[in-house]
């Protein structure tokens, strides 16, 4: 049984198991589903993909993320924006996004060097 109402965005299935481009972000944030108000990419470690990104929903904002071990997007973290400014909530949600980045290279280059000590 699923307790109450799921909070990851159904659509998070349906994103390719990769990183995405910015023009897709803006698809997501232009769609028509009425829950969504917006969504914003931030840049990835790679120029031109987006490894994690905002999305601005009625009831909360998501910052949604690529897991590159388990080539999935997920939710890294949701928030309540009642009270916020469009500002407030753009910087609370690149702070997010910085962090789960800077641990997500850190578990790159952590693997990477695990690799080639295998080889």
């Amino acid at each position: 049984m699923i307790d109450g109402p799921k909070t990851s965005p159904s659509f998070l299935s349906s994103l390719p198991s990769q990183p995405i481009t910015d023009d897709i972000v803006k698809q997501i944030g232009e769609n028509d589903n009425p829950k969504i108000r917006g969504a914003m990419g931030f840049p990835g470690s790679s120029p031109g993909t987006i490894e994690a990104f905002l999305l601005d929903m009625e009831a909360k904002t998501h910052v949604i993320v690529f897991d590159p071990g388990a080539e999935q997007w997920h939710v890294y973290k949701s928030f309540e924006t009642e009270g916020m400014s469009h500002q407030q909530m753009v910087d609370y949600a690149s702070e997010l996004a910085n962090e789960w980045l800077a641990q997500s290279l850190s578990d790159r280059i952590a693997a990477a060097e695990n690799t080639e000590q295998d080889t």
